[in-house]
C-alpha cells in the first residue's frame, strides 16, 4: 500500500483528480489480524480530518510507516505527526481517547467485505474492483476506459467531507480501501 501511495497515487492525482476527471475516496480497511496498529492509524487520519488535515495526515502516516508499524507506542508517533501538522494537540488526543471514528472505520471495513475486498490496497473504479499496488499505467487504462464511455457497474459512494478529493461530479470515481500498512 505504501508503495502505491508514494509512486502511483501522485500520478493519478496530477493527471485525473486535479483535472476534475476523477473523484478519489479513501475507505478504511484495517487488516486487524496482521496489522495491529492499522485501526489506530485510521483513527489518527480521521481525527486529523476533523481538524482539517486528513490528507496531510494520510500522507504522513504512509511516509512514517516504519516509525509506527509494529510499535506498541504508535499513538505517540501519531500525536507527534499531529503536532508536526500543527493540529490542536488536545482536540486530537480527545478524538483518539473517545474513539470517535471507530464506528466509521468498522462501517468502511464492512462495506469493503460486502464488495469482496480481501486485502489492501483494493480499489473500486466506477464499480470495477482492482486489487494490489497497481501501476499508474494499469489505473490509466481503467480510468481512460470509463472516460471514453465504458459503462461499468457502479458502487454508490457518497462524497465525503474530507476523505474524498476531486470534483464531486467527475465521470470516474475511485474508491480506495486501505489499512495504512
Amino acid at each position: 500500500c505504501a508503495t502505491y501511495v508514494r509512486e502511483t497515487y501522485p500520478q493519478i492525482k496530477k493527471a485525473y483528480i486535479d483535472t476534475g476527471k476523477v473523484r478519489y475516496i479513501v475507505r478504511n480497511f484495517p487488516l486487524y489480524s496482521i496489522h495491529p496498529q492499522a485501526e489506530l492509524a485510521a483513527q489518527a487520519a480521521e481525527c486529523a480530518g476533523e481538524l482539517g488535515a486528513y490528507w496531510q495526515m494520510h500522507d504522513a502516516i504512509f511516509e512514517r510507516q516504519a516509525d509506527w508499524s509494529g510499535n506498541s507506542g504508535a499513538r505517540q508517533v501519531f500525536e507527534s505527526m499531529a503536532q508536526d501538522l500543527k493540529l490542536d494537540k488536545a482536540a486530537f488526543a480527545a478524538c483518539l481517547d473517545e474513539g470517535r471514528h471507530v464506528d466509521r472505520i468498522t462501517a468502511d471495513y464492512q462495506a469493503g467485505i460486502a464488495h469482496g475486498v480481501t486485502g489492501t490496497p483494493a480499489f473500486d473504479v466506477n464499480g470495477a474492483m482492482l486489487s494490489g499496488a497497481l501501476s499508474f499505467a494499469e489505473f490509466q487504462g481503467e480510468i481512460e476506459y470509463y472516460l471514453s464511455g465504458g459503462k461499468p457497474p457502479t458502487m454508490e459512494v457518497a462524497a465525503d467531507s474530507y476523505r474524498s478529493m476531486g470534483d464531486a461530479e467527475a465521470p470516474v470515481v475511485v474508491t480506495e480501501f486501505s489499512d495504512f500498512q
